[in-house]
């Protein structure tokens, strides 16, 4: 389980797949996190840093930048475009 920042909360947890292993990604208030099994904390962006979510029938892709550059991360997930949505949603509300 990830540590929480002092009032953050976890809103979905959903398993996922990655290059880096099997994880959960945590839906949370403020943003995302990515746990990988056996390794701990992989990937932790607020909803602000996330520059595009996109999914295909069971894969989700998400981009940040980190100074210059630019990154994504390509999840196997069932109902990645649900996922999608609710990543959307929760930037909108950020927002």
């Amino acid at each position: 389980m990830i540590g929480l920042a002092k009032g953050q909360q976890i809103l979905d947890k959903i398993k996922v797949q990655s290059k880096i292993g099997h994880g959960t990604l945590y839906l949370l208030d403020t943003g995302i996190a990515v746990e990988v099994s056996g390794s701990g904390l992989f990937l932790e962006l607020s909803y602000g840093e996330i520059l595009s979510s996109a999914a295909k029938k069971d894969s989700l892709v998400i981009s940040w930048t980190e100074g210059v550059s630019t990154y994504d991360i390509k999840f196997s997930i069932k109902n990645a475009t649900e996922t999608v949505q609710k990543i959307n949603q929760h930037k909108k509300t950020i927002s």
